[in-house]
């Protein structure tokens, strides 16, 4: 018991100790006032100065709240090019889409739409080449239909 209790003390008399910084206050020969956590140089007579630490402000250094904003206006911006209201995006789409009902497109990122684009082109070019043999051209031609196949497994669209 009383290990623990010294072993508290000292934490708490260490950890108080290093929420202080040290910071030395002198006047040099021109009458300029410096502050530094540093002792003085030899021959100054210095003032030392304990100052309790301060934690980082909050408003400062987080952005949670900007971030936050961000997102409800990015929801708000999706709703409204969908013509839907803000809850609706929130509902589950999993229910079966019927005849003659629009369904609404699949979001496909940037890089992969780029990456579809490319793959296509590749497909119609190699196609149409007469370049290299049949067999290099068919190979060519089916790795990128596979990796097309794999960008629309990942987002769920059956090619």
């Amino acid at each position: 018991m009383r290990s623990a209790l010294s072993l508290t003390v000292t934490l708490t008399l260490t950890l108080s100790a290093m929420a202080q910084a040290q910071v030395y206050k002198w006047t040099d020969a021109n009458g300029q006032v410096h502050y530094d956590s540093k002792p003085p140089p030899e021959g100054q007579a210095a003032q030392t100065l304990d100052i309790q630490s301060q934690p980082t402000p909050t408003g400062g250094a987080d952005n949670t709240q900007s971030m936050q904003r961000a997102t409800r206006q990015l929801r708000e911006l999706r709703a409204t090019s969908r013509g839907v209201s803000v809850e609706e995006l929130d509902r589950p789409t999993s229910r079966k889409k019927r005849r003659g009902e629009p369904q609404e497109p699949v979001y496909i990122g940037y890089e992969d739409r780029a990456r579809i684009d490319n793959l296509n082109s590749d497909i119609r070019r190699l196609s149409s080449s007469t370049i290299g043999s049949a067999s290099s051209r068919a190979q060519g031609i089916r790795a990128a239909k596979d990796e097309l196949r794999q960008i629309y497994r990942k987002y769920g669209i059956k090619p």
